[in-house]
């Protein structure tokens, strides 16, 4: 079955849907997604900036966070640099 669209989007996270309504002022848009359209990355994300601010909190209870947060994708030898 043939679809036409003006815009595809691929990908339903938040850049993809804040494209999608940008879009739909100038015309009809088309999202491909993985599986249902709540099934995206950003859902995911810890959201906002990661940083430190101030005490108690540091450098290295940060990075530790942050490993723990990427469950295992993280590469932690990147630290050092």
């Amino acid at each position: 079955m043939k679809k036409r669209t003006d815009f595809l989007v691929l990908g339903s996270g938040i850049a993809g849907l804040t494209f999608a309504l940008k879009a739909a002022k100038y015309g009809r848009v088309s999202i491909v997604t993985k599986a249902d359209i709540s099934d995206s990355n950003t859902k995911y994300a810890q959201g906002g900036i990661a940083a430190v601010f101030s005490e108690p909190d540091n450098f290295e209870k940060h990075i530790h966070d942050t490993l723990i947060a990427g469950g295992g994708c993280c590469n932690e030898a990147m630290r050092k640099l």
